[in-house]
């Protein structure tokens, strides 16, 4: 599965959703996704691989740390599941 099946599969599914603002996480992906690929891009590269290398916790924890805040978002986190969910 590659990285844009798993990002359309997690839009289609937000948006099918009955959630009131779907936008919220479709901007968390987007915000994943460039955390990932400035960070990590060998999971961008290669997910089905390179996500069941490192645990999901473990993934949280080091993206957390590059972000300003130091911790990622409540939505953030749900993409990351999202995303394993999927692989």
């Amino acid at each position: 599965m590659s990285w844009s099946s798993i990002k359309d599969s997690i839009q289609t599914d937000l948006l099918s959703r009955d959630l009131k603002n779907p936008n919220i996480r479709l901007n968390a992906l987007e915000r994943v996704e460039k955390l990932l690929t400035t960070k990590s891009p060998a999971l961008i590269k290669n997910p089905e691989v390179e996500f069941r290398s490192i645990d999901k916790n473990e993934l949280k924890e080091s993206l957390s740390s590059f972000k300003k805040s130091g911790k990622i978002s409540a939505s953030e986190s749900s993409i990351i599941n999202e995303i394993y969910k999927r692989i």
